[in-house]
């Protein structure tokens, strides 16, 4: 039997503490900042609270880490030291962000969480594991690993959720996932969060859950809305990130994401942004998980204000306060671009997309409008000539306004020799390079620099094979490529 949540939100209470919230959950949110009942959460409240099944699709960024965290941390016992809810999530960066939003909502109840993940110390993790904690949030690998030492035991969880599940499964973790169900024999109450319910989302639910309750809180369509979409016709008289360069002195984003298509461009565009005196560090695949946890918490604390990535790299990362996304490149897949303009105008704030198109990308943006009703703003650059005028007056105007400050005395006589000098113009850009060098360095950690030696392996040694029976009725096995964790 299936029961959908098909009440009216209007009907619904619009305080925590009227859907019956314990007081010390309602005190940590409302330090949290949460000052309204959002939908999603209006809507899996009450069945959760209740221990109920839940299967919910909805957008990422509505607010569905508090949706499943309210409800099942209240019905959790802060006395009982052994982990009972289990968190899964396909990568590093929404493992720790989950781990965040839950610390923060359980710490007046007295709920420790801890998060689980590859590219950290299994040590530590081990170690906070056997100082007692009530939730374990994890990526499926890492998870094997600690069981495969005894140092997670199945049959102790209560409460499972599946967070991103259908990202989790295309990454090839479904084997994992199954060996993961089906150990947790004590388990009453599973949670199942995807932004699609098809396919092996749907063949897990049905296995693992009975009388599920249902929320549809997504259209079929991937959408835009709430997001302003502008685009910007480049040529080929100037090098691509003179463009950029342009688009981010007009718009001056407050915090955005940069997409590139490879991590090379990545490397590039984030040394040349830093070059001009722009906050900006790449996320890469190949940094340690450490600068990685810094780029993310430097960016959502808003000491970071750009972030240059590519696809495979952002995979996870929700970052609530982004105002904009800019598209250096655009992705082939059109529903790739759906996805990244989606991480800005979070839930209810406004957003904006920029992407830089050459004459042959147009037709994508066609492809956009026609199939997914995206409605696109034009702005127009200026001639090159003019471009290059007002990049070079901004940058002298910047030099100008450093130079007034400096103590620099003792080299003017130097410097009148070198204006005096026949190969001034060469010394002075010389000067100018070196400069430009100095303010990247300044601007941007040296941890997250391009590395030219060969690339770092992940340490994360957990994909081992398992044998043993489990429940005839788990589904078949998947036969995509399966990924670390």
């Amino acid at each position: 039997m299936e029961n959908s949540a098909e009440k009216d939100p209007t009907d619904l209470p619009m305080s925590f503490a009227q859907f019956g919230i314990e007081p010390d959950i309602v005190a940590a949110l409302d330090e949290m900042g949460y000052d309204k009942v959002l939908e999603v959460q209006q809507a899996t409240i009450p069945p959760l609270l209740a221990g109920r099944h839940l299967s919910m699709r909805a957008k990422t960024g509505s607010g569905k880490t508090a949706a499943f965290g309210i409800p099942m941390l209240q019905r959790l016992d802060p006395a009982n030291t052994a982990p009972s809810l289990l968190v899964l999530a396909p990568t590093r960066e929404l493992a720790s962000q989950i781990t965040a939003e839950l610390t923060g909502i359980g710490k007046k109840k007295g709920i420790k969480v801890v998060a689980v993940y590859g590219g950290a110390s299994i040590q530590g993790q081990i170690q906070a594991l056997r100082d007692g904690v009530q939730v374990v949030v994890g990526t499926p690998g890492r998870l094997m690993d600690l069981a495969s030492r005894k140092e997670l035991n199945w049959k102790n969880f209560q409460s499972v959720v599946l967070d991103e599940a259908d990202e989790m499964l295309s990454m090839g973790f479904f084997e994992d996932v199954s060996l993961i169900m089906d150990g947790c024999t004590a388990c009453e109450q599973v949670v199942i969060l995807s932004a699609s319910l098809e396919g092996d989302t749907t063949r897990l639910i049905d296995t693992y859950t009975s009388d599920v309750v249902r929320i549809d809180l997504s259209s079929d369509r991937l959408s835009v809305e709430g997001i302003r979409n502008i685009y910007y016709v480049i040529g080929d008289e100037l090098p691509r990130h003179h463009y950029l360069l342009y688009v981010l002195a007009q718009e001056k984003p407050n915090s955005a994401i940069v997409f590139v298509n490879t991590r090379k461009d990545a490397s590039v565009v984030a040394t040349l942004m830093a070059r001009e005196g722009l906050q900006a560090e790449m996320l890469s695949g190949e940094l340690p998980q450490k600068e990685r946890e810094r780029v993310m918490g430097a960016i959502r604390a808003g000491k970071l204000r750009y972030l240059v990535a590519t696809d495979v790299a952002a995979r996870g990362i929700d970052i609530s306060d982004l105002t904009h996304v800019i598209n250096f490149s655009l992705p082939e897949d059109p529903a790739i671009f759906l996805h990244r303009v989606g991480r800005t105008g979070r839930v209810d704030r406004e957003g904006t997309a920029i992407s830089l198109v050459s004459g042959l990308r147009l037709r994508t943006l066609g492809v956009l409008e026609r199939e997914f009703g995206v409605a696109f703003e034009e702005r127009k650059f200026p001639p090159p000539a003019q471009m290059r005028k007002d990049r070079s007056a901004g940058n002298i105007e910047s030099l100008i306004k450093a130079a007034e400050l400096a103590i620099c005395d003792g080299f003017l006589d130097q410097s009148r020799a070198v204006l005096d000098h026949e190969s001034a113009v060469q010394i002075v850009a010389y000067l100018l390079k070196r400069n430009g060098d100095q303010v990247h360095d300044e601007q941007r950690s040296s941890a997250n620099r391009p590395q030219h030696g060969p690339p770092r392996r992940d340490s994360d040694k957990s994909r081992r094979p398992h044998s043993g029976k489990s429940r005839s009725s788990r589904p078949p096995r998947s036969s995509k490529p399966r990924r670390r964790g």
